[in-house]
């Protein structure tokens, strides 16, 4: 199975103009009467008028663009203006120039006036009219206009929607986006909170503001009302959820040195480690809440014999540097923590397996194809995908989706508890990111835009 994301205007533009409009015959100038035609526009079906002039099949203007949600206003000059999405997009009769925001565009085909009506190719409307559309096996052709976000970071809240995050020059701000339209509404908007972090069964959400303060959205709420639950002014580089969401795990201090744990419901705060190790990362905590597994990266150490430490040139000694696993058992009494790795790759920790027993990273090494590697609790380490490139991986329950180099392509799979690896599909483009949820719903980013796995396909919902 091949998954293709939604075709780029000039791709379908091309498509369009060879299969469904055809191709202008310079010797034919007759224009036919307006006749139906049917198009897709946001998963409805609609019929609109359409004309033939020129050999080409062209749609009226007002009856596709109202369809999408575009405005008229029919100029003086002979021309129309579309307002659609915040941009102004002028053409005029018999002519194959347009403008959009005032700036010239081409069109394929000349747009025509017929009885008062414009018409204008699909192929060109697509294109003015930056929407993204697509044609199936039995030539119909499917339209979206839904306006969506621009989204720098995304998590699944549930099997219909993801949170998705915008990053702007006064902060960040938090959307929940619909997993098959890409229709979003705002959550938050804050120049101090922290990222969120969606609980397990997808009601809530926490965050830190600058001051240390843990805060809980209710993501179910009409109007998603914030309630401190914490005035802790510790710094809190990363939250963590339990598995019942009574409880939040974090970091402490901005060396990530404590771990501890929050009741959310009465506030207090309780000690689950504190071993004077300092830049912990990338906590994880089993189901039980019992097993937590963390990364710890040691600094560089500066070297300036004879210079002052600001010198351009002073030398970072980075032996000892690279990123090992940990484990530590807070079900077993006095015990201390376990350095599961001592390797000198680097590691991009994906997460553990909800029991505890063991946790998962990408292994780096240069000169050599990345893998993704399991570490067990006794210090077992074992390539789970050894034998392909390994780009990125998730985990979510017990399930990892990993992206390989498959050449021209990316491979999309899945790895089971048991180790069984399974190719989902070939994802095109630039695929750089990977985001699952434990009930299988599956997100890429793919040329910075978010696309959701529907039915083998794609479905983009972030611009």
């Amino acid at each position: 199975m091949s998954m293709k994301k939604t075709l780029l205007i000039s791709a379908l533009a091309a498509a369009i103009s060879t299969s469904v409009i055809g191709v202008a015959s310079a010797a034919t100038t007759q224009v036919t009467a307006p006749a139906s035609f049917n198009v897709m526009v946001n998963d409805a079906s609609i019929t609109i008028r359409s004309i033939q002039s020129n050999g080409a099949t062209l749609v009226s203007l007002r009856d596709l663009g109202s369809a999408t949600g575009a405005l008229f206003v029919v100029n003086v000059k002979a021309g129309v203006t579309a307002y659609f999405q915040g941009h102004a997009i002028e053409l005029h009769a018999d002519s194959k120039a347009a403008t959009v925001d005032g700036q010239p565009v081409e069109l394929e085909q000349a747009v025509a006036n017929v009885n008062g009506s414009y018409y204008i190719s699909v192929a060109d409307f697509v294109g003015l009219f930056s929407v993204d559309a697509e044609q199936d096996d039995a030539g119909q052709i499917w339209i979206d206009s839904v306006q969506r976000i621009h989204a720098d970071s995304i998590a699944w809240i549930n099997a219909n929607q993801l949170l998705a995050s915008s990053l702007t020059e006064e902060g960040r701000i938090d959307y929940i986006v619909d997993a098959k339209t890409g229709a979003y509404k705002q959550v938050l908007s804050s120049d101090t909170a922290s990222e969120l972090t969606v609980s397990p069964d997808g009601t809530k959400a926490a965050y830190t503001n600058e001051d240390g303060s843990v805060n809980v959205i209710d993501l179910t709420s009409p109007t998603f009302t914030s309630k401190q639950v914490s005035a802790d002014a510790n710094i809190k580089p990363e939250l963590v959820w339990s598995a019942d969401g009574s409880a939040i795990y974090f970091l402490q201090g901005d060396k990530g040195t404590v771990i501890q744990k929050l009741n959310v419901a009465d506030g207090t705060i309780a000690k689950v480690l504190d071993d004077k190790v300092d830049y912990k990362a990338n906590l994880s905590v089993s189901k039980d809440g019992t097993k937590f597994y963390y990364t710890v990266t040691k600094p560089g150490a500066v070297t300036a014999p004879d210079k002052p430490v600001d010198q351009d040139d002073v030398a970072i000694d980075t032996t000892g540097t690279e990123p090992q696993v940990y484990f530590f058992d807070a079900s077993v009494k006095d015990a201390a923590p376990v350095k599961l790795t001592t390797s000198t790759d680097d590691k991009i920790f994906v997460g553990a397996a909800e029991d505890g027993s063991k946790a998962f990273f990408v292994s780096i090494t240069d000169g050599q194809p990345s893998s993704l590697v399991s570490v067990a609790k006794d210090k077992t380490v074992a390539k789970v995908i050894g034998d392909k490139d390994v780009l990125a991986a998730t985990i979510a329950g017990d399930t990892i989706y990993a992206l390989t180099d498959a050449g021209d392509k990316t491979t999309l799979s899945s790895v089971d508890a048991s180790g069984t690896v399974k190719a989902i599909g070939n994802l095109e483009g630039n695929v750089t990111e990977v985001v699952a949820a434990p009930n299988g719903s599956v997100a890429v980013i793919v040329d910075d835009q978010t696309f959701v796995v529907q039915d083998g396909s794609l479905k983009r919902i972030s611009k």
